[in-house]
């Protein structure tokens, strides 16, 4: 029997926790899988290796014509290797709008799209709808929100599966994690606030950047020295190195939860809820780490399955509470239908318009 081809695009380079579900999915429906990213993506990504039958490897420059051939080259690839399904991992951007004005009828495209701001007025993606005429975003609350063109289907995916790898990580008996994922930045976290968490809460609480922090970087010298002074260097942890697979699977494992650190009135509140998920809520739904957020945002009906609550005057209470209530919260997490990975593989083919025999 012919196996469908598929291309799995990512000309960003990024979003690669969206990646193994996906591939997952199309394994259960025996395609023949094509990754289409940059070599950086690749190396750090080697348990994705094993789904693809080929690898393309393609890396823009930033220069208008260098990068349109790139892109027309690309095409003729699809064209001669028999690809009949494009997914762009990152349906946004001037190299998807480029690659889908070269695209054939004959090759059907779909993508995912993590801002749903692009649907409001976007030029260039305007241009990729011409082609793109189906969408997902990353959840119901967001899917709600959407008012997509005329002619655009949009619906909602949950990438759920993440790399296990059996890499230990001690942590002192007695001792809860609360994990921010990424660096210590004040970019997308409400810094300030952890700093009177930390000072709020008992000693046994630890709190983990989990991501690269630049120490040169302002925010963190700042937020650094700040913990420093106040002898509050023990309840941190955080790292200077990039943090592999492993690494950040093993310290998601010993996590009690997840904090996303989005405030009303802070940078992070314009960025997230309204018009795109936080990371840290696709490992709560994946991990089944309960998340602590705060209760502006109880409206949402995701995280009224998934998280705990709290205002930042109460929060040391709310987090004993929340701690209290982790391993019912954890369980319940892992019990809801659209969040188990056999409902996302199906989900993510009636997505692709994936025909059964």
């Amino acid at each position: 029997m012919k196996r469908t081809k598929v291309a799995l695009v990512e000309l960003g380079g990024s979003h690669d926790e969206c990646l193994l579900t996906q591939l997952e999915a199309l394994e259960t429906a025996h395609a023949e899988i094509v990754l289409v990213t940059n070599r950086h993506l690749y190396d750090r990504n080697p348990h994705l290796h094993r789904f693809c039958s080929d690898v393309y490897f393609i890396e823009p420059q930033g220069k208008a014509i260098g990068d349109l051939r790139l892109m027309l080259k690309l095409v003729k690839y699809f064209k001669k290797n028999g690809i009949s399904k494009v997914v762009f991992n990152t349906a946004q951007g001037g190299h998807v709008r480029n690659l889908a004005l070269f695209m054939p009828r004959s090759i059907q495209c779909y993508g995912i799209i993590h801002t749903i701001r692009k649907f409001q007025g976007s030029l260039t993606q305007r241009i990729i709808d011409r082609k793109v005429k189906r969408y997902v975003v990353l959840s119901d609350d967001l899917l709600q929100r959407v008012q997509p063109p005329k002619g655009i289907f949009v619906g909602s995916f949950y990438p759920v599966s993440f790399p296990a790898t059996k890499k230990p990580v001690e942590k002192p008996a007695g001792e809860a994690w609360i994990t921010i994922t990424g660096g210590v930045e004040n970019r997308r976290k409400d810094l300030t606030a952890v700093i009177d968490f930390i000072r709020e809460t008992p000693l046994h609480i630890r709190f983990v950047f989990l991501g690269k922090t630049d120490p040169s970087h302002p925010d963190a010298q700042a937020f650094l020295t700040t913990i420093n002074e106040q002898g509050l260097e023990k309840r941190i942890m955080y790292f200077t190195d990039f943090v592999d697979h492993d690494l950040f699977d093993a310290m998601l494992k010993q996590t009690d939860l997840l904090l996303p650190l989005i405030h009303p009135g802070t940078p992070s509140a314009e960025q997230y809820i309204n018009n795109q998920i936080s990371g840290a809520f696709t490992l709560a739904f994946g991990y089944h780490i309960p998340l602590l957020i705060h209760r502006y945002y109880q409206t949402e009906k995701d995280l009224q399955l998934s998280a705990n609550f709290y205002t930042p005057e109460t929060f040391a209470d709310e987090l004993e509470e929340a701690l209290e209530e982790r391993t019912s919260l954890s369980g319940s997490i892992a019990y809801v239908a659209k969040w188990q990975k056999p409902f996302q593989y199906k989900n993510y083919l009636s997505f692709l318009e994936w025909k059964t025999t």
